[in-house]
Parts: C-alpha cells; structure tokens; sequence
C-alpha cells in the first residue's frame, strides 16, 4: 500500500512539474527567434563599440572604451542629443494632440465621420520616402504651394525659405513627421474610445455632467493604456525616425534637423567610422531601452 502511495505521489510530482514547464516549453522557440532577431544583432552593436574597425578589408582592432570617450568629449555629441529628445516630443506632441482629435470626430455622430477615417488613412498609403518628396516640394522656398497661398491669403508678402532656416525646417520635419504618424495614432485612440461603455456617458448626463466633465472624468481615465501605449511606441518611432528628416532636410541647415539617427548614418556611410557608429547606436539602444521601462512600470502601476 505504502509503495503504490508513493508511487502515485511520485506520478502526482512528475505531472505537476510537466504542467508547470509546459507553457515555456511551448514559448521557447518564440524566445529562440526574439533571441536571433532582436538579441543578435543588439550583442553585435554593442560587443562592435569596443572596436575600431576598418571597412575595406573588415580588420577589427579592440580599444576599449575609446569610442565612448571620444562621442562625450565631442562638441556635437551632447547637442545632437538634446536636438532629438526635442524634435522627439515637438513631433509626438503633434501625433497625439492631432491623433486624439481625429480620433474624437471619427468616434462621434457627424456625417464625416466615415470619411474622416478613410481619409485618415492616406498617409499609410504612401511610401516615407514619397511623402517626404512631396512636402518638400510644398515647403521649396521659390516654387512651393505654401508659399504660393500665403501670399495669395495675404499672410505673407515676399517667399519664405522654410528649409533653409534652422527654425522653420526643423518644425517643418517634425510636423511632415507627425502628419505620417496620424493614422496610427488615431487608429488606436479610436479603438480605445469605441471600448468605452456608452452607458457611462448617459448615466453622466442624467447626473448633469457636461462635456468637459465627462471628458476629464469618463474619457481620460478609461483611455489611460491606450495613452501609454501609444505615447510608448510612437515616442520609439519618432526618436527612430530617418527617412523624413534625411529627404526633406538631409540633417540640415546647420545641423538643425541632424537627429542621433542621422548621426549614426553619418558616422557610419559617410565618414566610415563604424566603431563610433556602433556606440552611438548602443547609446541609443540604452536611451529606447529606459523609455520601455519607463512604460513598463507605468503599466504595472496602473493594473495595481
């Protein structure tokens, strides 16, 4: 008796212990490919910092943290940096701001509504690299559209150069950014303002509740993980973002549009320096990795 108990009890361990590591068993191969797809090639940005490396006959010699000294004694590291994190939030700003309000006329009642959201899609219909010839055609500053109904409009009297001033070029990239980034942004606050319960704003109403007061009460607290979420990826994307900035402006006028990630390209297919290339983009590993985190414990707090 004693023996087929603990041979049961042994049987009972061996099924629990298999149903406990089955749910990873099952998950390895989806953490076998994250593992070559993302983690490779993360090992070889950051193990490739600690070299030089010479790109004709691929010689690679270790320095050590040299690459790193050399991007935090640079004039132009520390500048190019804050240049992004402000192009970043100048253009996220946009994103969201714009996104949530076409979210709200697509979520509502008004006639245009469905062709708001068929219009809203646009921008996804077409190539960066397309949209990005486009704008700068408008923004050219002897034969632009822009140029050509302002003065029409009044509002202006002589062209204005909007590429060629460090100003204007950097809000006209970070807004032809934004306006690329609108179908996503708006896709997903749309999605988050469907899922509110549309008795909640009745019940509101009767309670005498105005708009501004269901806004702030109703709206705002049951989006709250869209918003996360969105303000998570899309912060990623922009701090990313290349192709606009490289087409419309090229880094330029003076370095007034030169992001980090133009920084790298430079770095790297330019002037060939694919050792300060690699610590630069490790930098920039490190920077996107703390705002995930960032996302990560907002996202706990919020469940809790």
């Amino acid at each position: 008796m004693k023996r087929r108990l603990k041979s049961h009890n042994n049987n009972f361990s061996k099924f629990t212990m298999t149903k406990s590591i089955q749910p990873y068993l099952l998950l390895l191969p989806l953490f076998v490919m994250v593992a070559l797809l993302f983690g490779y090639p993360i090992y070889r940005i950051i193990s490739g910092s600690f070299y030089k490396i010479a790109i004709i006959n691929g010689d690679m010699t270790f320095v050590g943290l040299d690459n790193y000294k050399k991007l935090f004694s640079s004039k132009v590291f520390l500048p190019t940096l804050w240049l992004t994190f402000r192009y970043t939030l100048l253009a996220v700003f946009f994103k969201l701001s714009l996104g949530f309000i076409m979210a709200l006329f697509m979520n509502s009642e008004l006639y245009f509504s469905k062709t708001l959201k068929f219009l809203s899609l646009l921008p996804w219909a077409l190539q960066q690299v397309t949209v990005a010839v486009i704008w700068k055609w408008i923004f050219d500053g002897n034969y632009g559209y822009l140029n050509f109904y302002l003065q029409k409009l009044g509002f202006i009297s002589e062209n204005i150069s909007f590429l060629s001033n460090p100003i204007t070029a950097f809000f006209a990239a970070a807004f032809v950014d934004a306006w690329l980034g609108l179908p996503m942004v708006s896709m997903m606050f749309s999605a988050g303002l469907s899922s509110i319960n549309p008795s909640l704003y009745e019940s509101a109403k009767i309670d005498g509740a105005g708009v501004i007061r269901r806004f702030f009460v109703i709206t705002c607290p049951c989006i709250k993980r869209v918003f996360l979420v969105t303000l998570t990826l899309v912060g990623i994307w922009t701090f990313n973002s290349f192709n606009v900035i490289f087409v419309l402006t090229g880094g330029g006028p003076m370095r007034s549009t030169e992001t980090f990630i133009l920084k790298i390209y430079e770095e790297a297919f330019a002037k060939f320096n694919l050792g300060l290339a690699y610590a630069l983009s490790s930098i920039a590993v490190v920077i996107l990795f703390v705002f995930t985190l960032i996302y990560y414990k907002l996202d706990v707090e919020e469940e809790n």
